[in-house]
This record gives structure tokens, C-alpha cells and sequence, in this order.
């Protein structure tokens, strides 16, 4: 099953959408390789490539939320933090035992993505809508 972005999870705005779209993309990257038997090189590849999309996504939310003082910035930098704290360690599981691991994160990060984006930034929009800034 591939991991498909859905235009419900547009949030209007253009970087973030388009972050949204490319993290959507090496999670499904990641499963394709995965279910492929891909060998461990390509997979641990595409998994730092997550962390590394997924740190620079973060931190430009954070930042849209800071400019526009959002009251629940402390709550949503604590989902960021924790999520970027399980996929370090999933990456070092991997390092460590790969195949079962890698099998595992695509699902998880598929779930986060939607649960986080419809719960956590569409709250951001929301706020960003209710003041005419978006």
C-alpha cells in the first residue's frame, strides 16, 4: 500500500504543504525500498533523509508559529521534539537490527503525518484564519 499525500491535508500554505508532500513522498520512498528488500545502505539512507526532512519542516512551522505568536506553539514544539526523538531512535535501531525496524516505520510515520497535520497544524491555520493572515 503506498503512502499517497491526499489534498485533504493542504493547509493553504504553500512551504508547508509543499514540506507536508515531500515527507508524505520518502515515507512512501521508504516503504517502496522496504517491501522491495531493498539492501540496509538504501534504507538507512532514506531513513536519515526522514529525519533530516522532518527537522527542517519542524523548524519552519516553529518559526511560522513564532512570527505569528500561535498560543499552542509550547504544545506543538513538544509533539515535534518527541516525534523527532522516536525517529532518531528508530534510526539507531535500525543501525543496530535492521530488517524488522524498517518494516515498522513507514506505517508509523504515515499515521503521525495524518494524525499531526489534520489535529496538530490545521489548529495553526485555524488561528492564522481567525486573524486574516492566511
Amino acid at each position: 500500500m503506498d503512502v499517497v499525500w491526499n489534498t485533504r491535508y493542504n493547509t493553504g500554505i504553500q512551504i508547508i504543504d509543499e514540506q507536508h508532500q515531500e515527507l508524505f513522498a520518502t515515507v512512501d520512498r521508504l516503504r517502496s525500498s522496504v517491501q522491495s528488500g531493498a539492501d540496509r545502505a538504501e534504507v538507512e539512507a532514506l531513513l536519515a533523509s526522514l529525519v533530516s526532512h522532518s527537522e527542517r519542516h519542524f523548524a519552519t512551522e516553529e518559526s511560522f508559529m513564532a512570527r505569528y505568536g500561535y498560543p499552542d506553539l509550547t504544545q506543538h514544539m513538544s509533539e515535534h521534539a518527541s516525534m523527532l526523538t522516536s525517529l532518531h531512535e528508530l534510526l539507531s535501531k535500525f543501525q543496530e537490527s535492521h530488517h524488522a525496524l524498517a518494516l515498522m516505520v513507514p506505517t508509523f510515520m504515515e499515521g503521525w503525518l495524518k494524525h499531526h497535520i489534520s489535529d496538530g497544524d490545521f489548529g495553526f491555520v485555524t488561528f492564522l484564519k481567525s486573524r486574516n493572515l492566511a
